[in-house]
Parts: C-alpha cells; structure tokens; sequence
C-alpha cells in the first residue's frame, strides 16, 4: 500500500498547501497596507472534513514544486492555487481606501501558522506510526 492511497496523508498534503497559498495572500495584504485602495484579501476556507470524505477531486500526491515554472511528475507544471476572494467583514476601512488592518492580519498569520504546524505534526506522526507497524513486522 502507497501513502498515495491514505486519505488522511492525502488531506493533510492539501491542508499544507493551503496554508501556504494563505501565507502569501496575508504577507501580500501587509505588504500593501499603505496602498490606496488596496482590498485586504484571504484564501477562501478548506474543510479538512470535505477532504477525508474523498469529495475533492484534486487531492494527489505530487512533487514539491516552489516555482509554478518547475515541472510536475508527468512533465507538466504543477500550480496549486487556491480561490482567493476579497477578506469580508474587516474592522476598518481607511480614509484612502485601504481595508488592511496591521492587527487583524497578524492575527490571521498567527492562527495560520498555527493550523500549519497542527497539520504537518498529524502528517508526521501518521508517518511515524506506518514506519513503526512495517518495522514490528
């Protein structure tokens, strides 16, 4: 049996990438807090439960790629983007029309983080125990 057959390492694979598109999305709205104009966005919400369940379609194991130029297993780039969508329900708006607020996207990075290292600790220890029931046998 592959780890590709796991749905559990499977989701959680997602899971990660998600939270690196989100990474980005927050560290995009902080860096454009003094932008006129500039809409704070975040990455629509993953439901881990949607994703053990098997009703995504996209989960499959594939190599790391860091650069949507680098090239995926059977030759083609692999990019994994996730909906991104305009941040709904913000504090505050600024007199220039800014919806960045420097507290609130801390916070999302925090919780990001967070759920990160969450997800790659159940990744790691689901890998564990498969390395341990193959070596007792």
């Amino acid at each position: 049996m592959a780890t590709q057959d796991l749905k559990l390492l499977q989701a959680a694979i997602e899971k990660v990438h998600w939270h690196e598109q989100r990474q980005k999305v927050l560290s995009q709205n902080i860096a454009n807090a003094n932008t006129p104009g500039y809409q704070a966005q975040d990455v629509a919400p993953l439901d881990f439960k949607t994703l053990l369940e098997g009703s995504s379609s996209s989960l499959s194991l594939s190599m790391a790629t860091t650069d949507p130029k680098h090239l995926g297993l059977n030759g083609t780039s692999v990019s994994r983007q996730h909906a991104v969508q305009k941040q709904k329900n913000t504090y505050g708006v600024s007199p220039n029309g800014n919806s960045v607020v420097m507290e609130e996207q801390l916070l999302k990075m925090n919780e990001n983080f967070t759920d990160h290292r969450l997800t790659t600790t159940i990744y790691q220890k689901n890998i564990d125990m498969l390395k341990s029931s193959i070596r007792s046998q």
